[in-house]
């Protein structure tokens, strides 16, 4: 599914009707069937305004198929001026044959005509501004929204809720509180911005007749895939396949008071399938997890332990999971970007060592993957964690592209990039908001790396595992934690190949 700006969703128009030939109306009237045949069956009586632009014409042509089908109808049209888009007016004029049941709404003074259809109408559908909304809003549209949100039960807006905007996802003045949002052909990038979560509701994106290359050829490259791509992503495990053939991880994690970090990173890479996993840490983070470690080696960085050949053998290194002040921890990793075809997942304590160490962030271009939440990502890039939420994707983008690394910004809708591309998981949910969650995804991501899964594969399914993972443990729960959620990791990796629930 494709991601874009207001400007792009405005350009496949364009090109849908000037070089396919498909008229405006027709994508209309696709729009308004799509939309129909998704609410007919929520109620009997439909409050729909309409703006005086094509969004606008959407809602009319909305309007004359629900009287059509016996609805209670009355329509609402939301103008200051009667300078109407020529495709409102084709839908305007038709409708007036249709209906007297049509009230014309042209500033404040006027509102107070809503006062009969506020208690007799069960939903409102909200046509008022499409995505090309750009300005504050005057009082006027203020106050109606605002009116809109607290008189109806049920609000469903079409294409995006009037008063949001498309592209950043902040508000222009007041927004309509959707309860659905049906947005046509693309998710708007606004829609991804935390901000805007309080005001879509359940988003469905519909088609409305736009060819899928005229998407591709208009594409911005950010996207978010569908339970078939990550089937194509993930490996099968071959039938003769022993732990050789899974790869070797080295887990550097653990330090004092943070030994959980280090056993749920080593359990997750385990539970994920590498081949064979040793947690190398402190001493005393190996006193403490040694026994309990059954599947995994250990080794202790303090006594050498045959560091060397562990490091030799290992295919991918994933460091920062409960590391805090362990300045040995260093001196591992400038030693360990120095060997030569070794992947690299960073997370946690690890980002403080690479700030305040360039070279070692040289040496980690082109064969490593960060694994940031927004708090770490504002100190890596030295902004305020407001900016960072505000600019997730630009963010995440930016500095995936200039280090020549995959990033994977946590947090609701986590962003996977390499700095060309975007893409959007929406697996998981809040049930999972709990210590050690983002130990158990190095775990994951570092397995799949160890497999042979490619730096972005191994990120993109990675993050989607670990959410359907979350999805099943937090099942039947008011939340879940990270040791329930690593019991779950194998079960949802299978899950994509049996194609069953939670898929």
């Amino acid at each position: 599914m494709e991601i874009m700006t207001r400007s792009r969703c405005q350009e496949i128009d364009k090109y849908t009707i000037e070089e396919i030939g498909i008229p405006s109306l027709v994508l209309m009237e696709n729009a308004a069937k799509e939309v129909t045949d998704k609410v007919i069956n929520l109620g009997e009586k439909f409050a729909i305004f309409c703006g005086s632009g094509n969004n606008g014409g959407d809602g009319l042509v909305i309007a004359r198929k629900l009287i059509l089908q016996n609805k209670d109808v009355c329509v609402v049209i939301v103008s200051k001026s009667d300078k109407y888009s020529k495709d409102f007016l084709v839908n305007f004029n038709i409708l007036k044959k249709l209906t007297n049941n049509i009230i014309c709404i042209k500033g404040t003074k006027d509102i107070f005509l809503l006062d009969r259809i506020v208690n007799n109408y069960e939903i409102a559908v909200d046509c008022i501004f499409g995505i090309g909304l750009n300005r504050v809003l005057e009082d006027f549209y203020i106050e109606l929204i605002n009116l809109i949100n607290e008189k109806f039960k049920f609000v469903i807006s079409i294409d995006v809720p009037s008063g949001l905007n498309a592209d950043d996802g902040s508000l222009m003045g007041a927004c309509i509180i959707a309860n659905i949002t049906y947005t046509f052909e693309v998710i708007k990038k606004g829609f991804i911005e935390y901000k805007a979560l309080d005001y879509l509701g359940r988003v469905e994106v519909l088609k409305i007749g736009i060819p899928d290359f005229v998407k591709k050829i208009k594409s911005q490259q950010m996207y978010i895939l569908d339970k078939e791509d990550y089937k194509k992503l993930l490996k099968k495990r071959r039938v003769y396949g022993h732990k050789g053939s899974y790869g070797k991880v080295s887990i550097l994690a653990g330090g004092k008071g943070y030994t959980g970090a280090a056993y749920i990173a080593t359990e997750a890479c385990v539970k994920a399938g590498a081949g064979l996993t040793t947690l190398v840490s402190t001493k005393y983070v190996q006193d403490k997890l040694s026994s309990k470690l059954i599947e995994a080696m250990t080794a202790n960085i303090e006594e050498g332990d045959d560091l060397k050949n562990i490091f030799n053998n290992s295919r991918v290194f994933a460091i920062g999971p409960g590391i805090d002040k362990e300045k040995i921890y260093k001196e591992i990793l400038l030693d360990l970007v120095n060997y030569e075809n070794k992947q690299f997942v960073i997370d946690a304590g690890a980002f403080k060592i690479l700030k305040e160490n360039r070279e070692i962030m040289n040496r980690l271009k082109g064969r490593s993957i960060f694994t940031p939440h927004p708090g770490e990502m504002a100190v890596l890039i030295d902004k305020t964690l407001d900016y960072v939420e505000e600019n997730r994707i630009n963010v995440a983008k930016k500095y995936a592209k200039e280090n020549d690394i995959i990033v994977l910004l946590k947090g609701y809708n986590t962003i996977v990039t390499d700095g060309e591309c975007v893409y959007i998981n929406r697996t998981g949910n809040s049930k999972m908001a709990s210590g050690g969650m983002g130990d158990c995804l190095t775990g994951i991501i570092a397995a799949l790396l160890a497999q042979g899964h490619s730096l972005l594969v191994s990120a993109l399914v990675g993050a989607y595992v670990h959410g359907i993972a979350g999805e099943i443990a937090s099942e039947g729960k008011y939340s879940t934690v990270a040791s329930e959620l690593i019991e779950n990791i194998s079960k949802a990796m299978n899950y994509i190949w049996i194609n069953l629930k939670w898929i």
